[in-house]
């Protein structure tokens, strides 16, 4: 996706005469050159971080960027004459400053402390759910404010160098949050080779289950009155600091597709639009991974206990007091499961259940029974359009539902790359010496199943796989309009009007 809207980008830049040049700068490798011995994409994560980590990094030095002197005068404005902000976000964006400092200096400095005073213990830390246990580096990576080659290679110099020193734990530290990195490059790759994900499961018996498009419980979920404390104190958290521990995310998540049965992409829309590092690629890997559409994902029938995770993560309800606070006075042996706890304990705690905090809004054995029955409704569902002879369907969901994040649709035949994106060294149909003929994506399901499981079925691929299909297809598609901000595409217009102040001799 990010190579579509960045060549969008570049397409407005060339169109007002200015010469254009890019490079990665996203990830480690770029997707289309990584493969197995056979020539074939990963579908597996362990496999696809194995080959890149046996794989040689190139090095690129910070070449000091050409200087073009601006003729005549440059003007300039404020933030608030930008209209970047409306007033409907100032008191969110107001509570997300006070967490967050956005700018390189800041976001070096966090880096570098983290590397010299947490990476350490960052195996051991990683399983608390409150307070800085991990690295909180995502959203500067996200936007670009840091380099995930330099992340890297740093973590991966402590890495080699506590190997050397026979410091085991903080070898386990640097590998468990080196792996964390390779799973962010792995989001990406899913999506270039299998550009279908971004919609459908990766697993095509996915597409049959039947997920409960209830409002109700969809709302009190993102809310955070579901009654079970954990899942609430998660989803209160997201929506006050944009942020939430990955145990947190996976809970929460979890809870939404395996106990209230919520279409999967409904809860991931939802991170879209509250997360502050948002991210495409990885939020549709982690949510098929919970919800069992990926061949190593969790299994479809594995469905987890808040009570008992609640137990294991925040053993003292540490977590749980700080974002629910008609809970605080609640003892640690009762505070992941309320609705146990004695009258007493609920009247001296001042815990009214369904008065000032919510009963669960499902029974943990109703929601087992209700998962087991979904899934031989899926195997029913699957083997009925196979025995009709019927297609592959898409998942089937309450269509009032929008889901407005950016949707690719790609097309079969591709026309001739335009000037912009010859720049771009990225797979296409004109340029065989980048893509070689020997590097294959699965053309189908079936090609993929020899490499699985028998019993898990992959869903079909597009067959279209290379970047041009992607940037070609931006002509029937909304692509740009959820891509790129209004600001952005107000500064596009504004080009050809001020580029005298930053072109020369025709650059």
């Amino acid at each position: 996706v990010s190579l579509v809207r960045d060549h969008n980008i570049k397409e407005k830049l060339v169109e007002l005469g200015i010469s254009v040049k890019s490079y990665n700068g996203d990830l480690l490798f770029e997707p289309w050159s990584i493969y197995d011995e056979t020539g074939h994409a990963f579908t597996t994560f362990d496999p696809f971080w194995n080959r890149c980590l046996h794989m040689q990094i190139k090095a690129f030095s910070l070449i000091p960027p050409q200087l073009i002197l601006a003729e005549g005068k440059v003007g300039k404005c404020s933030i608030e004459q930008l209209g970047l902000e409306d007033e409907s976000e100032k008191s969110s964006n107001a509570l997300l400053g006070r967490a967050w400092y956005p700018g390189w200096n800041k976001t070096d400095k966090a880096l570098t402390e983290f590397v010299e005073q947490h990476l350490l213990h960052y195996s051991k830390n990683r399983l608390k759910v409150g307070g800085d246990s991990t690295s909180l580096l995502s959203p500067y990576i996200h936007f670009g404010e840091l380099s995930v080659r330099k992340v890297f290679q740093l973590a991966r110099t402590k890495q080699i160098l506590w190997a050397n020193e026979g410091n085991s734990a903080g070898e386990e530290s640097a590998t468990v949050f080196l792996r964390a990195i390779g799973l962010r490059e792995y989001s990406r790759y899913l999506c270039f080779n299998f550009p279908s994900t971004i919609e459908k499961p990766l697993l095509g018996n996915l597409a049959f289950f039947p997920w409960k498009t209830d409002p109700a419980n969809f709302k009190a979920w993102r809310q955070g009155r579901t009654g079970y404390p954990l899942v609430d104190a998660g989803m209160r958290e997201l929506w006050a600091t944009g942020w939430i521990h990955n145990k947190i995310r996976v809970i929460v998540s979890s809870f939404a597709v395996k106990m209230l049965l919520i279409p999967w992409r409904w809860g991931m829309k939802y991170f879209w639009d509250t997360l502050l590092d948002a991210d495409l690629e990885s939020d549709i890997l982690g949510w098929q991974y919970i919800s069992g559409c990926l061949p190593d994902g969790h299994k479809l029938e594995r469905l987890d206990d808040p009570a008992i995770h609640g137990a294991k993560f925040d053993p003292e309800g540490e977590y749980v007091r700080q974002w629910l606070p008609e809970l605080a006075r609640m003892p640690a042996e009762w505070i992941h499961h309320p609705w146990n706890a004695p009258l007493t304990v609920l009247r001296a705690s001042g815990v009214e259940l369904g008065q000032n905090y919510p009963k669960p809004i499902i029974d943990i054995d109703q929601a087992r029974e209700q998962l087991t029955e979904a899934i031989f409704k899926m195997w029913e569902n699957e083997a009925a359009s196979k025995g009709s002879g019927s297609e592959e369907r898409n998942e089937v969901v309450d269509e009032s539902e929008s889901l407005a994040i950016p949707k690719v649709f790609l097309k079969d035949k591709v026309s001739h790359i335009t000037s912009s994106s010859n720049d771009q060294k990225v797979p296409t149909l004109d340029n065989p010496q980048i893509d070689p003929p020997n590097r294959k994506r699965p053309k189908c399901s079936a090609e993929v199943e020899q490499k699985q499981n028998n019993s898990r079925n992959l869903s079909k691929d597009t067959g279209v796989g290379r970047v041009q299909a992607l940037i070609h297809s931006l002509s029937h598609n909304n692509v740009p309009r959820l891509l790129i901000s209004n600001f952005f595409k107000s500064f596009i217009a504004s080009l050809d009007s001020l580029r005298h102040c930053f072109m020369k001799d025709g650059i």
